[in-house]
């Protein structure tokens, strides 16, 4: 490592050790105090902000000091993957920061991917600018499964690893993922290949997590359909083996296209999940003759017939904007 490199690598560190300490008069000397800094931030869940100039970034930073006051021992992070480059008086540093998970409420655990820009300014080297972005999919608990066009599997996280061994529609056969009935073969790459299409798709009325496809990939002991959902996330084709967030925002959107009330849209959220109306009742606190009513109207308004096709229509309704 050349003396810039090491000179770099511990302005970096000493300005995360100072964020971690809140130690905001520290913090200040290793950044460049210029309305052309820049701190640019795409975060898991509060969506991006950006800073312009240093007074802002400095307030932005001072407003997060207090709202999260409490400090953390150095050990908390680790930089991986770091890639220096040193351009004269110019440097970037490219690595991603990983914090330990905690039960405290600790706004940088998980996996943040960074950019940072230095300067030298009077022989030292000061931070200009940073790109922090976080990928949604590192901080789910989920069971998700990242897969190729051809359905090869590239990537699972923990949750995923658990449930696919015995998971009863879906397996890994030959490094790819299939459906364990083949008669739904056509089916789950029909979903595969949606996705594929709008891989790179933009449209201003699309939001993430709103590329969503339920795939019914057999029954349930009970008839229900068994279902997965095929869905682009941070550019990446996934699998979700179980997705109680989309089940709720699909039952949402139902109960505006079918004018469902809120008893029968909870209704429609438990049969959904594969629950019978016993444990719908029991849930709900109502009669099993209430619950009988509620699924009557449901079928009434939805057209639907019997409760897998209840389902089945439940996940098809499509958010506006996505074709």
């Amino acid at each position: 490592m050349s003396e810039d490199e090491a000179a770099i690598l511990a302005a970096l560190n000493g300005e995360t050790q100072a964020w971690l300490r809140r130690d905001m008069e520290a913090l200040a000397t290793f950044w460049v105090h210029s309305p052309k800094s820049r701190r640019m931030s795409s975060v898991a869940y509060h969506g991006a902000q950006v800073q312009e100039g240093w007074d802002a970034i400095y307030a932005a930073l001072k407003s997060m000091a207090v709202q999260f006051p409490a400090t953390f021992a150095e050990s908390r992070v680790r930089h991986e993957r770091m890639n220096i480059v040193v351009n004269g008086d110019t440097a970037w540093v490219t690595y991603d920061q990983v914090g330990d998970k905690a039960d405290d409420d600790f706004e940088m655990v998980g996996t943040q991917h960074e950019l940072k820009v230095f300067h030298r300014v009077d022989g030292q080297w000061k931070i200009s600018c940073i790109v922090v972005m976080q990928r949604t999919i590192d901080h789910e608990s989920r069971p998700l499964i990242e897969i190729a066009a051809d359905k090869r599997v590239l990537w699972m996280n923990a949750d995923a690893h658990e449930q696919i061994t015995d998971n009863p529609i879906l397996v890994i056969s030959g490094g790819f993922l299939r459906a364990r009935d083949r008669n739904f073969e056509c089916a789950f790459q029909e979903a595969v290949d949606w996705s594929s299409r709008r891989l790179h798709w933009k449209s201003p009325d699309t939001h993430p997590g709103r590329l969503a496809r339920a795939v019914v990939l057999g029954e349930t002991e009970d008839a229900s359909p068994a279902f997965c959902w095929v869905l682009l996330e941070d550019g990446k084709i996934l699998v979700s083996l179980n997705d109680d967030k989309l089940v709720k925002q699909r039952v949402e959107v139902a109960k505006g296209i079918y004018a469902l009330t809120a008893a029968q849209a909870q209704l429609a959220h438990l049969l959904v999940q594969g629950q019978d109306i016993a444990v719908a009742a029991d849930k709900l606190g109502v009669s099993v003759n209430t619950v009988r009513t509620h699924l009557q109207r449901l079928f009434d308004k939805t057209g639907a017939r019997t409760q897998s096709a209840l389902v089945g229509i439940l996940l098809s309704v499509e958010p506006h904007g996505v074709v």
